[in-house]
């Protein structure tokens, strides 16, 4: 047989595979089919993307929200102009899931595919589209992804020298950079794709996009425009703007956009989708007319049956993508049903919950759920919303349509709704609700009739919580003294969530009565020097080195000089200490407030769930204190003889590997554990507090920290702490002094639930 006929011959068996592996999948109950099939294919012929993909019209899609969504809004304009279309209506967005969809439509001349962020270098060079929509770059899974700007650094190269048409949007200036617009843009060679059609589809997110991928330098927003203040990045001109409900063409011509989909986020989407259709050669107004009559997309805003009444299910994966949906829900006033897992898909470090508005919610019940509930509960507390914890999700929903129907108002806020609520999802979370509710069997037919009631809980009062302003606006609240806690460049060090550190110190000294003020100090402004506790957070390797240079002025260390705490959290960890190694590598000298020094080793990235036990003694907080984090960095850190470990690695990386975590010296603290760490161990929490308003050290009858000050109701802390613990003890160990490790963080997990005075 000749090569020629054996890759023939392999090509029509990895096809028949895949088609196979589907159907058995679909006929056995496994599921939808949508990525096994592609799977084994993928596994008996590697190239059979690009065998699939040959002689088809392609469109590629993607983006950080908004994919599967988009997808579906091109795919049904391009079969409105009476094309066949091979496109994954699931959202399976990975090799495997396009070479699925494929294989199932072998007869359609054209195929919309959405590829996942991460992957779609990989799939351009397979599929070699004719369009590419890029959506937007945000945050997401950064346990399991690459960061944003190396995500945009890898578009801009894949993207170099594309044959065919790119439409992007022109409100995010990482896909704008990605797209190669502005000065130094373009990928190797300075080549860029042979068209670019921008649209203004707007962004309301712009936590990621606050520093210039180009330069590094500062991008400022002036009403709908954009640009750098250093390189010649700035907004492009644009095909077509979306205003309101319209797209608005260069040219003045409009063209409203009437969505049974809701929400602006999916008027962005129609916008980019309506320009990729006409790209293709539809018509503009059967275009629109297509994208009219979409009313859910892989269960998203279905609406469908739930236990005492109905809910609508709405997905929401990251900081960016929950921001638009609580603008979209903030105006109601009935109970919600929010659902929290951390699976693989999902990513399994849910700090983003920290970045994400839950203050829009401030009046309304939320009923948390999911793997997740208890980090969901104490983000919840600490953003003052009151909230009850319902473990089944699907009793949540009973509980919730329960509370609907009784208070006569549902989630929208009309009256005599009959106990309708919304119910919002991560993705697998909202995955468990479409296959509870039955949301897949068709329109309207959810398959819940009943469900056991749900195990009474004890609402969570909403307290009030300490709201963050930025430097320069606020000094003392009410004339007088406060404690300041300050928060140090959220926008160049908040990646993973660590900003939440400040919330919690903040609303821990307020709901004692503590005066308190919380600062967010930007780094376009000086950094104040009379804070009493500073927070760092985590950040990519350009930011870091930014926050640094920033901070070289003396500020944070005039601070630490006069008395202040500080709280250092993986950057801010290394920016604290001697050196760490800048993007290329390169040795970055830091502040020197601690003695540690940083340096990249070649060793597997540490990710995971990590619990260490302190090792440090008063005043900072007792020994032998068991705390628990997320760790995410590829660096080692040293601890000089200047400065003491913090903790001893029960579970995890740690510095080095070595077993030993963090460091501390008087008041300055680093650590690598992110969740945020003080959402998680209320006891350092206090700690830090009674270090900086001087009442004494940690109180080991008390489980560490806090000494001198008034006892917090600290049920939901001490219960994530408990499960965290439970969750990140290993099966089996050597037995450390008679007794195994598992056991003895179980046990640890045991006595703070007790402590908590109640099980969640």
């Amino acid at each position: 047989m000749t090569a020629v006929a054996a890759t023939r011959a392999r090509t029509r068996l990895a096809l028949g595979a895949t088609r196979l592996g589907g159907s058995l999948s679909r006929s056995l109950g496994a599921g939808s089919g949508s990525v096994v099939g592609g799977r084994i294919g993928l596994l008996i012929e590697p190239d059979l993307l690009r065998l699939l993909a040959i002689g088809r019209r392609v469109v590629v899609v993607s983006g950080t929200n908004g994919k599967t969504t988009t997808t579906r809004l091109v795919a049904e304009a391009l079969r409105a102009s009476r094309h066949p279309v091979a496109s994954s209506e699931a959202g399976a967005n990975m090799p495997e899931g396009m070479v699925a969809a494929l294989a199932a439509a072998p007869a359609a001349a054209v195929a919309v595919l959405e590829a996942d962020e991460a992957y779609l270098p990989v799939v351009l060079a397979a599929t070699r589209p004719e369009v590419v929509v890029l959506l937007n770059l945000s945050r997401d899974q950064l346990d399991r992804t690459s960061e944003v700007r190396m995500l945009a650094a890898r578009w801009q190269q894949a993207l170099a020298g594309l044959a065919g048409t790119v439409v992007a949007n022109a409100d995010d200036p990482l896909v704008v950079w990605a797209a190669g617009a502005g000065s130094g843009s373009g990928g190797p060679g300075g080549k860029r794709p042979a068209r670019v059609l921008f649209v203004g589809a707007g962004s309301a997110w712009r936590d990621d996009a606050h520093h210039c991928p180009a330069c590094d330098a500062r991008i400022g927003f002036d009403g709908g425009s954009w640009s750098c203040s250093s390189c010649g990045l700035r907004r492009p001109e644009t095909v077509a703007e979306l205003v309101g409900d319209e797209l608005v063409a260069a040219g003045g011509s409009r063209r409203p956009l009437a969505l049974a989909l809701p929400g602006r986020f999916n008027r962005a989407n129609a916008a980019l989708a309506l320009i990729a259709a006409t790209a293709m050669g539809v018509e503009e107004s059967q275009a629109a007319a297509a994208l009219a009559a979409v009313r859910e997309v892989a269960g998203r805003f279905a609406d469908v049956a739930a236990p005492g009444g109905r809910a609508r299910l709405l997905l929401a994966k990251n900081p960016a993508g929950w921001a638009e949906l609580l603008e979209l829900l903030r105006e109601g006033d009935g109970p919600l049903v929010i659902s929290i897992n951390a699976r693989l898909a999902d990513g399994h470090d849910p700090s983003w919950l920290w970045d994400v508005p839950f203050e829009l919610l401030e009046g309304r019940l939320v009923v948390a759920t999911g793997e997740r509930r208890l980090d969901l509960a104490v983000r919840l507390l600490h953003a003052g919303v009151g909230h009850e914890v319902v473990a089944d999700p699907l009793a949540a929903l009973g509980r919730a349509t329960a509370l609907a129907g009784g208070s006569g108002s549902g989630s929208g806020g009309s009256a005599g709704s009959g106990g309708r609520v919304d119910a919002i999802g991560n993705y697998t979370a909202f995955q468990d609700l479409r296959r509870l509710t039955g949301a897949g069997a068709g329109p309207g037919a959810g398959g819940v009739a009943s469900a056991s009631p749900p195990v009474p809980v004890a609402a969570a009062p909403a307290r009030p919580g300490v709201r963050g302003r930025e430097a320069g606006t606020v000094r003392r609240l009410g004339g007088e003294s406060a404690l300041r806690v300050v928060v140090v460049h959220p926008d160049l060090l908040g990646t993973y969530g660590d900003g939440g550190n400040g919330q919690v110190l903040a609303n821990r000294a307020a709901w004692r009565g503590l005066a308190t003020e919380l600062v967010l100090a930007r780094s376009d402004r000086p950094l104040p020097r009379s804070g009493d506790i500073y927070c760092l957070g985590g950040g990519e390797d350009g930011p870091q080195a930014r926050s640094c240079a920033l901070l070289d002025d003396g500020s944070l260390a005039a601070a630490v000089d006069a008395g202040a705490v500080v709280l250092a959290v993986c950057a801010g960890f290394q920016i604290i200490g001697r050196r760490f190694p800048g993007a290329d590598g390169s040795a970055i000298d830091g502040l020197g407030l601690l003695d540690v020094t940083t340096s990249r080793q070649r060793r597997p990235r540490a990710v995971g769930e990590i619990v260490a036990e302190t090792l440090v003694s008063r005043p900072l907080l007792a020994q032998g204190l068991l705390l628990s984090g997320f760790e995410n960095h590829a660096s080692t850190t040293t601890v000089g003889p200047g400065a003491a470990p913090l903790a001893r690695v029960r579970t995890g990386t740690g510095n080095d590997g070595g077993g030993l975590e963090g460091a501390v010296a008087g008041r300055v603290l680093g650590t690598y554990l992110h969740g945020p760490v003080l959402a998680r161990n209320p006891a350092l929490a206090d700690a830090l507090l009674a270090l900086a308003i001087g009442t004494g050290g940690g109180d080991p009858d008390r489980g560490g920290g806090g000494g001198g000050l008034a006892p917090l109701e600290d049920g939901e802390e001490q219960a994530l702490l408990a499960e965290r613990l439970r969750a990140s003890a290993p099966a089996s160990e050597p037995a450390p002094a008679g007794r195994g490790r598992a056991r003895h963080l179980g046990r640890a997990a045991a006595f703070i639930e007790q402590l908590a005075g109640r099980r969640v």
